[in-house]
């Protein structure tokens, strides 16, 4: 659970989190990870990189918020720390999970050095691009420093995150770009061309919109009508004509240029109706399903339609592992330590820590949690962000 938790609150971060707003400049923007310097003691090191205790902090508070959040969708509110059972749990995945953004941090940008990477202009100016946009959405620079302090980033930190994010990208396309050390571009096409279909159809449907059987004239109609049109598409009408005239599937309204799919996705019959005919070829009969008749006409796929969600199951099936195994296999193997000033594992001391009102009826149990925070330190349970 703490593995999965994690890894949602870390997409988090990278996924949401906005920037320090920064005016574009002329020039290449200056998109880098920093070392974030301070005086706090050193909680953790991760590949003797230090860990400060104002930057784990602000990772323990914007996880907090978050946890928050995910939390609220269960009908369960903050009141949940103070809890005797299910508090030091929570607080215990709080640690483990800012800990986790750390080790994340520094292990991508390692990585990022490791494989003698730069980012291109294009991409630092869509990583500064993000920051303006991101400013915008909030209103103004006084908006976003609120922001931030809501949630305990200082800009630094922040800026750190957007180059990471970058960094991430850049990595990606190290892995599996037209030269990728794991698998490349035409590959991935290729397995995409593979496994994967585009058809549109008509459907003419054998069910009722409670999902029962058609039954008598109704059916009767409903088969007049498949038939007559499978006698036009035969005949060599505009297919898209007739998707307008006889179509009963409201997702093809979603889907102009046919869905995009392989073997599970659709029921059976329409995946093995589809595979059997060629790019731009159409059934000259009616494909029967749970659903009614289908015709079909099988589309070319195209590059555009390599959603990244699709190539990240390609890239799967390629290689065995998605970026994400990547990225936990490089955080595991990451030499993590934990110093004394690293926290203890209890409620009062993670408000302490936060700066927040503590509840007077939560027990403290420093030894034990605290013996317990680091039993459970993140070395082996790691994340990344896509």
């Amino acid at each position: 659970m703490i593995k999965t938790f994690g890894k949602r609150i870390l997409a988090m971060v990278v996924a949401s989190a906005v920037v320090a707003g920064v005016t574009m400049t002329y020039g290449i923007p200056n998109i880098k990870y920093k070392e974030i310097k301070s005086s706090e003691p050193v909680v953790m090191t991760v590949n003797g990189d230090p860990v400060h205790a104002d930057e784990l902090r602000a990772y323990l508070k914007y996880n907090k918020m978050s946890m928050e959040n995910m939390l609220s969708y269960y009908g369960m509110d903050d009141s949940i720390w103070s809890d005797p059972s299910m508090g030091s749990m929570m607080v215990q995945q709080l640690f483990q999970a800012a800990s986790q953004q750390a080790i994340e941090v520094r292990v991508v940008n390692q990585e990022f050095k490791n494989l003698g990477l730069k980012l291109t202009r294009a991409e630092s100016e869509a990583a500064e691009q993000r920051k303006e946009d991101d400013v915008a959405l909030l209103g103004d620079q006084e908006a976003f420093q609120s922001w931030l302090d809501s949630i305990g980033y200082t800009k630094d930190i922040y800026n750190n995150t957007i180059a990471i994010s970058a960094y991430a990208s850049a990595i990606q396309d190290a892995y599996y770009g037209d030269n990728g050390t794991k698998t490349n571009t035409q590959a991935i096409m290729d397995q995409f061309n593979e496994t994967y279909l585009c058809a549109k159809h008509i459907l003419v449907k054998s069910i009722d919109d409670s999902y029962n059987p058609l039954t008598g004239d109704t059916l009767t109609a409903a088969q007049n009508k498949a038939n007559e049109a499978l006698e036009k598409a035969n005949a060599g009408e505009d297919f898209d004509t007739l998707i307008a005239q006889y179509n009963e599937d409201p997702g093809m309204e979603m889907y102009p240029e046919g869905y995009v799919f392989t073997e599970g996705d659709m029921v059976d019959e329409f995946y093995q109706g589809a595979k059997a005919l060629e790019p731009g070829q159409t059934s000259t009969s009616l494909v029967e399903s749970s659903y009614g008749w289908h015709i079909i006409q099988r589309e070319p796929l195209t590059e555009d339609q390599l959603t990244d969600d699709i190539k990240e199951v390609l890239i799967q099936q390629i290689t065995g592992k998605t970026f994400m195994d990547e990225i936990t296999e490089l955080m595991d193997a990451a030499d993590v330590e934990y110093t004394e000033d690293y926290g203890e594992a209890t409620y009062d001391n993670l408000m302490k820590l936060l700066g927040e009102e503590t509840t007077e009826s939560t027990e403290t149990t420093t030894t034990e949690d605290s013996a317990a925070a680091q039993e459970t330190a993140p070395t082996g349970e790691q994340t990344t962000a896509e």
